[in-house]
């Protein structure tokens, strides 16, 4: 899978959107709609903020071979600063 197929994975999981990533990013919407249209990796710096968005690993993007404890952890972790927001 390439890394925009992981982001995209992700985004679905989380029920977020590129908006919401591009905002996190700090960047314009249409500088990751760009970039996933051409289907480029970013540049490390980005993708380490795209990561960190989506708490997940850059090397899990990249390669989709994430230990599956760190990505439920990170997952787990999301959900309960979500639910810690609310209150």
């Amino acid at each position: 899978m390439s890394f925009w197929e992981n982001v995209e994975i992700l985004i679905k999981e989380q029920n977020t959107t590129y908006r919401w990533l591009a905002s996190k990013m700090g960047v314009a919407e249409t500088t990751v709609s760009s970039m996933r249209k051409a289907n480029t990796e970013p540049r490390a710096s980005e993708a380490v903020k795209i990561a960190e968005a989506l708490n997940t690993t850059v090397e899990y993007l990249v390669t989709n071979n994430e230990n599956i404890f760190l990505y439920k952890y990170n997952k787990l972790k999301s959900e309960m600063l979500t639910i810690i927001e609310k209150y």
